[in-house]
């Protein structure tokens, strides 16, 4: 990682703990009275669109006990002190899943956006093959009676070099039929005893 992904991912986390830090007081001034659970989502889903797993299960834990502490401080009481640890654990658990959940959107946005560049990329090249196809049959292709060379733009070439270059296509060279029958009586002929 460098620097400058270091002070990003540092000034991200110091606005998303800001947030919490803002949440978890007016938590804690409003007392029991007024839930105000649904806003530590703020900072976790900051952490989750812009940094990666580790931070968010970060920020889950520091905007669980933020909230605990805040609910422990803002005077609610609890008959046996097992329930805020509960508390604590569900909180915990709704941020990690929230978290994580737009941590999977915006992986799958990039994802979709990517393919869309490729997609686009491979549409651009289309064009350019179709309007050299285009091209080459608008014009008169002139091939070497002898050498079965084309000509192509003044310059001389094989069929395959023109198939390669100009159409794109991949080649591979095998043996037709007849001339397998072609070799097949030449060896023919060249077994019989003289």
């Amino acid at each position: 990682m460098n620097r400058t992904d270091i002070m990003n991912r540092l000034r991200v986390m110091l606005v998303s703990l800001t947030v919490q830090a803002v949440i978890g007081f007016a938590d804690y001034i409003t007392g029991s009275e007024l839930h105000l659970d649904v806003f530590y989502f703020i900072p976790i889903a900051i952490t989750a669109w812009y940094l990666r797993r580790s931070d968010i299960i970060i920020s889950a834990i520091i905007g669980a006990l933020t909230w605990g502490y805040a609910d422990i401080r803002g005077g609610h009481h609890y008959s046996n002190l097992g329930y805020w640890y509960w508390n604590i654990l569900v909180s915990f658990s709704s941020l990690l899943i929230l978290g994580l959940a737009v941590k999977a959107l915006r992986d799958n946005l990039k994802n979709k956006e990517a393919a869309r560049q490729e997609l686009l990329k491979t549409l651009i090249e289309l064009r350019q093959s179709t309007a050299e196809v285009q091209k080459l049959q608008g014009e008169f292709q002139v091939i070497c009676a002898w050498t079965k060379r084309i000509r192509v733009e003044d310059k001389w070439m094989t069929i395959e070099e023109f198939l390669r270059d100009h159409l794109h296509i991949k080649l591979s060279h095998g043996m037709s039929p007849e001339a397998k029958d072609e070799l097949a009586k030449e060896a023919e002929t060249n077994k019989q005893p003289e």
